[in-house]
């Protein structure tokens, strides 16, 4: 009986942390303040981010190991229904989980996964009920097609900032022209998601050494152009089409 009085309670504090507004408030804000740290830390001229951001980074994974139980626990684990209702949240959780662990690994590449957790901004309740969905639906003001195109050019945001990250890393000492700083590399980044003619110009360097670098370009401009730009246009015609049923 003591047993399942401490998995009660420890279910009970669980759901009320994860359910109060400043954990959720706290949690967010650092993920926002770690991809910071590690977009400054790859600035070469930086000392102070390069220096002291893996302590930072180490000390935020450590938090968000705890957020993880937190979020995990704090779902109502023990109830099966509660677990399918919620399979998505969890799907959510396991990646967060995946990438907080292997942020632990000393490599300079696995530390700085966490710029991933950006994503998890644009998965809040706050922001999706917003944005309810991205479909084709009848939007009657502007201002709803507005509000779902600036909830996909924040994604297209998040997106090129965290490849940027990842560029630097990866390629920013043998293409230092490109790739060298976070300001060359979301450069880069903008003229491959903007032109077509330039993605031949980027990719063909990065090829001759590293032979899987068409992973990173083309997996940019699949997220980036195929799909989240093409939503945009997607708004865009179910607005106009709307507009054409209100006035028949």
């Amino acid at each position: 009986m003591q047993k399942i009085d401490l998995e009660s309670r420890f279910y009970n504090f669980c759901t009320r942390l994860n359910d109060n507004l400043g954990f959720q408030i706290f949690s967010l804000s650092l993920i926002v303040f770690v991809a910071f740290v590690i977009g400054m830390s790859v600035v070469p001229s930086n000392d102070f981010y390069s220096e002291y951001a893996h302590i930072i980074k180490l000390v935020c994974s450590l938090y968000f190991s705890f957020e993880i139980i937190v979020r995990y626990f704090g779902h109502s684990v023990w109830d099966s229904k509660s677990i399918v209702g919620d399979k998505f949240s969890y799907a959510g959780i396991y990646i967060d989980a995946v990438i907080i662990l292997l942020s632990f690994i000393p490599h300079v590449f696995f530390s700085n996964l966490l710029i991933l957790r950006l994503f998890r901004l644009l998965s809040q309740p706050q922001i999706t009920k917003m944005v309810p969905k991205i479909a084709i639906t009848n939007f009657r003001t502007i201002q709803s097609a507005g509000v779902k195109i600036l909830y996909v050019t924040a994604i297209i945001i998040i997106l090129t900032y965290v490849y940027s990250i990842i560029g630097v890393i990866l390629f920013g000492e043998t293409h230092p022209d490109q790739w060298g700083s976070l300001a060359d590399s979301v450069l880069s980044l903008m003229a491959i998601l903007l032109s077509n003619d330039t993605i031949t110009y980027f990719l063909y360097p990065l090829i001759e050494i590293y032979s899987w670098s068409w992973v990173y370009i083309l997996s940019y401009v699949f997220l980036g152009k195929l799909t989240i730009l093409n939503l945009i246009i997607a708004i865009l015609l179910d607005l106009l089409h709307s507009k054409n049923e209100a006035n028949k």
